[in-house]
């Protein structure tokens, strides 16, 4: 196993702001120095944002560097990691009119985190008792000064319904080594397979690889990514390439 240590989130509060909104398309980046795609909640300015406080439980597991980095240096991982940054880049600059950088970079780490916390979304909800799209993910992912390779799925609501218990239960080490084998497992193989290891599916949004919504895909609700960057060949690999998949020995 490939993790390094993870902690059971008995109690989690979170509180969420709105703070703008935008419309038809999701946020392109968090750049507001140019022309912005945000659409502010209030005709004048406010010194106050809506917000509500709930709380809930969750699940937080973190990777071994090590392991990580060694993988992350393989050309085959690199040159898939620039498939997706090249096609966030195409789409950034479209749509803020701009022939600069995007202002973060995608890559192999982030991609392989966002994959793992949503499968383990759709196997966590067979097992705790939650419905997937009460799951929610925050992926901590962050190379160089700042080393990060960490996923949270937790559950909140403003009522008990998030504190029952259930997901957290999952995270006691026997039961979430199960959990993690379970989804890898699962990832191997998607009702929409070849077409989705292929890439091919998933044609409609070229910031996805090897997904479709048959095998990775989340509720919108549960992913903060909205549902984009996402690629289960870096978990499980590719056919004629396994050592692309960092879980591929995995049993």
């Amino acid at each position: 196993m490939v993790q390094r240590f993870h902690s059971r989130v008995v109690r989690l509060r979170e509180v969420r702001a709105l703070k703008n909104f935008t419309r038809i398309d999701p946020p392109a980046g968090w750049d507001e120095s140019g022309p912005s795609e945000f659409a502010p909640i209030s005709a004048q300015a406010k010194d106050w944002l809506p917000a509500v406080e709930v709380r809930g439980e969750g699940i937080f597991i973190a990777l071994k560097q090590e392991t990580l980095v060694e993988w992350e240096n393989l050309e085959v991982v690199k040159e898939r990691a620039q498939i997706l940054h090249g096609a966030y880049t195409r789409q950034w600059q479209e749509r803020m009119k701009r022939e600069t950088e995007p202002p973060r970079q995608i890559t192999a780490r982030f991609v392989l985190l966002h994959t793992l916390a949503h499968v383990l979304i759709r196997q966590l909800a067979l097992e705790c008792g939650y419905s997937s799209s009460s799951l929610r993910e925050r992926i901590y992912a962050d190379q160089g000064v700042r080393d990060m390779a960490g996923i949270l799925v937790y559950t909140a609501s403003t009522d008990a319904d998030g504190t029952l218990g259930g997901l957290v239960r999952e995270g006691k080490s026997a039961r979430l080594v199960e959990v993690v084998r379970s989804s890898i497992r699962t990832a191997r193989w998607c009702s929409s397979d070849p077409l989705c290891i292929t890439s091919i599916a998933s044609l409609s949004d070229e910031t996805n690889l090897a997904a479709c919504h048959s095998c990775v895909m989340a509720a919108e609700t549960s992913c903060e990514e909205f549902n984009r960057f996402l690629d289960r060949a870096m978990l499980v690999g590719l056919p004629d390439c396994l050592n692309l998949g960092l879980f591929a020995g995995l049993n």
